[in-house]
């Protein structure tokens, strides 16, 4: 087999010369994987009242990692520290987890593990340092004017896909989650917030057909001229110009009616009406025409609750309990590896008398490696 280039193929984990500790608060485990090192763990019940845990690295406070609360089940974290930040560590370091009150969770049985990444610059502390910090996604947050030029370029890249879901699809393409939220209640963006959500109308009754409609619309969309991929889930696509990086792109998903409920990733099932979104309502954000779902304020209320006016820095969609029932449903509108085939399939036949097409791209099936060509292809 040929050998391939990547650091953190020299990257290692210990755990030797460490105390062990004597009070298990809670235990974590740290993994890498093709995005960078994963952290998992919990804390015991009636451990900490607060909503998250501390993220330590030698004697620094990095980042809190919120905690996950469900029936039955201890309070509990997952977190990926990105390929970017990883970079930037010292080549040895200690990391650890601890609560609010000082207590370290226990690793392997210790209180802390020994990183070893031949491949950092040691630039970390002096970044935070200077008011940088990791997102809640695990890469380096974004600087507000890198923000503002993203959030500018999602407004380009949504004038041209509304032009096409209105005329051509017949569907508006209107916002929804977080940028939605932000126009109603800001009036703009969310502070910092670096995605664009947005979605569109199937009148489709079942679930199964709004997957087979969403199949063909993205085929017609990437041979219009746009990039469109998937995530590992294949739950919605992201939609971007053929140019752009794969990280500047639109998260976008259908929305239907069925069983007397509103249907639409991620996890909603709402007790709205498709009157609650159509007709949709013109409205300007920075100056942008941008299509809004004709009863927001509704729609808002019952994804995000009624408190939805006032801003919560700890929100989390992850740390909502979905039925069962509701994610096999929605799991169902989700993009197979078959079914990504033949849409490639029909793609190709067609791509002689489409010179301007863009690509589809399925981030799961795409070789890890070279690891230039993923990164030019496919988001982390």
């Amino acid at each position: 087999m040929s050998r391939v280039e990547d650091p953190l193929l020299h990257s290692h984990i210990q755990y030797k010369d460490q105390i062990q500790s004597q009070r298990q608060t809670g235990v974590f485990e740290a993994n890498f994987t093709h995005l960078g090192l994963r952290l998992d763990g919990f804390v015991k019940p009636n451990v900490t009242k607060e909503k998250y845990v501390e993220l330590w690295l030698n004697d620094q406070c990095i980042r809190t990692l919120p905690l996950h609360r469900k029936r039955f089940i201890p309070p509990f974290f997952h977190f990926q520290l990105k390929r970017e930040v990883l970079s930037r560590f010292p080549n040895t370091s200690y990391l650890c987890i601890k609560t609010v009150e000082g207590h370290n969770l226990s690793v392997n049985g210790f209180e802390s593990l020994k990183l070893t990444l031949p491949h950092a610059d040691g630039s970390i502390f002096s970044f935070l340092d200077a008011g940088g910090r990791i997102g809640k996604k695990g890469f380096l947050a974004l600087t507000p004017d890198v923000i503002h030029q993203r959030q500018m370029r999602y407004l380009m890249i949504y004038t041209e896909a509304r032009q096409y879901f209105t005329h051509t699809f017949g569907s508006p393409l209107f916002l929804m989650y977080g940028t939605l939220l932000g126009l109603v209640r800001e009036g703009d963006f969310i502070q910092g917030d670096d995605d664009f959500d947005c979605g569109y109308i199937s009148h489709k009754q079942s679930a199964n057909e709004v997957k087979k409609e969403t199949m063909q619309l993205v085929v017609d969309l990437v041979l219009a001229g746009f990039t469109c991929s998937f995530n590992r889930n294949g739950r919605l696509f992201r939609l971007r110009l053929k140019d752009d990086k794969p990280d500047v792109h639109l998260d976008v998903r259908p929305v239907w009616y069925e069983d007397e409920h509103i249907w639409a990733h991620k996890q909603a099932r709402l007790p709205l009406n498709l009157s609650d979104f159509n007709p949709v309502r013109t409205e300007q954000l920075r100056g942008v025409d941008v299509d809004i779902p004709r009863h927001s304020e509704s729609f808002l209320a019952a994804y995000y609750g009624e408190g939805w006016k006032v801003p919560d820095p700890t929100y989390s969609n992850a740390s909502q309990k979905t039925p069962l029932f509701v994610k096999r449903k929605l799991n169902s509108v989700c993009i197979t590896p078959v079914d990504y085939h033949a849409m490639q399939a029909q793609i190709e036949r067609k791509r002689f008398d489409h010179p301007g097409a863009g690509q589809l791209i399925a981030t799961g099936l795409y070789p890890l490696y070279p690891l230039e060509e993923y990164e030019a292809n496919c988001e982390w």
